[in-house]
């Protein structure tokens, strides 16, 4: 069986309270979830304990998740709930959202290292649920925000893996891997048992910029309207999201942007745009992203491979990248002027001197506005976790 809006949301709302440095919370959390017919009466749940923060900075040991059997009309199903970001253990889930390099998963794809690192400390765990369990049915991987990209992983980790048929619910989750990862979910899990909600104001799924991606693969996922400023961070917060989807079918619930961010002519006609943007706006990080896609197909570099060699942070991400964008310029000038379009709307939307030229676009000054792209996008992503 599948869950319905309502009650994923309310799942994901939920979960927060089962921080370990709130023993008492997280044991009446999982009492109040098992008084629910989804879950099972006898003594088959239990709270899951993760690594977060970084590998020397604000490491700690915290309450992060759920694992409980199904009841009623789920007999056989399993249930794997994470919370998202919290200020406990000093803020130390602010360091594993910004660890956004790349590593390998337990499952050979490229993701991002921060989200990795917390959900591989809890794959033991997990394990020996597994075995102490028999689940015949459904896995439901549930989680908001940093939750989500955590239950992407478990998701993708039970199907490939464990063999288990997995369906998964995010709210306003941001990215976890690069397009193959994204790719090789998509097809494993299949786009109708994926459920990706978020809300149109949200900046969090945003993070991080390419070539980071969402699953499921070229969908939309449940695009829901939202009308709270990118920077104030409102459209984030999970009873929001509880509110959005309130009495709705997943069917019901938006499936269609505002704007055609995929489509050729409407990224040619943003790229020569001469109207003011502002990187402030909703769409500003949208259109930015497709156009840089968009650009470089037209160099016609296998970029998607060029970026996934090896494990690397952001700074290198934006080495590689400006390396590929000069060396954009310097080709035929059907290329070469696309090139500088994209350049020249980003600085311009950052707020840096744009260059005149372009032979002022070096590959350093390139890199530079690559990085105030990047944390640009992080810093709205953050105001909005902070704000939870």
């Amino acid at each position: 069986m599948e869950l319905r809006p309502q009650e994923a949301a309310g799942f994901a709302d939920k979960v927060y309270a089962i921080n370990a440095t709130q023993t008492r919370a997280g044991a009446l959390l999982l009492k109040d979830l098992l008084k629910d017919k989804i879950f099972s009466q006898k003594n088959t749940a239990s709270s899951l304990t993760a690594t977060v923060g970084g590998n020397l900075l604000l490491s700690a040991m915290d309450g992060f998740g759920l694992c409980t059997m199904g009841g009623k009309g789920y007999e056989g199903d399993l249930f794997l709930i994470f919370r998202g970001t919290t200020t406990a253990n000093n803020k130390a889930d602010f360091v594993t959202d910004g660890n956004i390099g790349l590593t390998s998963s337990s499952t050979g794809q490229m993701v991002h290292v921060g989200f990795n690192n917390t959900f591989t400390s809890m794959l033991p765990q997990i394990r020996t649920f597994l075995a102490k369990n028999k689940v015949t049915g459904t896995v439901h991987c549930i989680g908001h925000s940093l939750g989500g990209a955590v239950a992407s992983l478990a998701a993708d980790w039970l199907k490939k893996k464990a063999g288990k048929s997995v369906k998964l619910y995010t709210f306003g989750a941001p990215r976890v891997g690069t397009y193959f990862f994204a790719k090789s979910t998509t097809d494993n899990l299949k786009v109708e048992n994926i459920h990706r909600v978020y809300h149109k104001t949200d900046p969090v799924p945003m993070v991080a910029l390419f070539p980071f991606m969402q699953a499921p693969y070229n969908s939309n996922g449940h695009f829901i309207e939202s009308s709270e400023l990118v920077f104030s961070g409102a459209a984030h917060k999970m009873g929001k999201y509880v509110e959005s989807v309130r009495s709705k079918s997943w069917t019901a619930l938006n499936s269609v942007p505002d704007e055609p961010y995929n489509v050729e002519w409407a990224i040619e006609q943003w790229l020569n745009s001469k109207r003011y943007t502002s990187a402030d706006s909703h769409t500003f990080l949208r259109w930015a992203e497709s156009a840089l896609i968009y650009v470089l197909k037209k160099i016609g570099i296998s970029v998607v491979a060029a970026l996934q060699g090896a494990v690397m942070g952001v700074a290198t991400l934006a080495d590689k990248l400006a390396y590929i964008l000069s060396k954009g310029i310097d080709l035929a000038d059907n290329i070469s002027y696309w090139v500088v379009r994209f350049m020249r709307r980003i600085m311009q939307a950052l707020g840096m001197k744009v260059a005149a030229s372009k032979e002022e676009l070096t590959r350093g000054v390139i890199r530079t506005a690559l990085l105030r792209l990047t944390r640009k996008n992080y810093d709205n992503a953050q105001r909005a976790i902070r704000k939870l």
